[in-house]
């Protein structure tokens, strides 16, 4: 996933949690807010309930990659947050990016391939 859609600072991660609404799944829960911004803008975050440090960044690294390939199809002007839930470490690659893109359709961020 490219930098540009990196949602970086704590800021914008508060602004997300306060504004925003959120949908759950298993794996994930997704919270999303309109922002000023016209592109989509993509932040992760993962608890200390999931592991250690390495843990943790292993699950950024598995759910960055699950995303990439659909970032174009996200609708812009919204700040999204996935943030993990415990499973998100043992369950399979294609599971995450399933359920990924089911969380975003129902929010309806997601724009149908033309």
């Amino acid at each position: 996933m490219d930098r540009s859609y990196s949602l970086k600072r704590h800021k914008e991660f508060r602004y997300t949690y306060a504004r925003g609404r959120s949908h759950s799944m298993p794996l994930f829960t997704l919270v999303y807010a309109k922002s000023r911004n016209d592109s989509v803008r993509i932040g992760f975050s993962v608890s200390k309930r999931i592991g250690n440090a390495v843990q943790r960044n292993r699950a950024k690294r598995r759910m960055r990659a699950a995303l990439t390939p659909m970032v174009p199809r996200i609708s812009g002007g919204f700040n999204v947050i996935f943030v993990a839930k415990p499973d998100v470490l043992e369950a399979p690659f294609e599971d995450l990016g399933k359920q990924m893109e089911t969380l975003l359709r129902r929010a309806g961020l997601m724009r149908d391939e033309a």
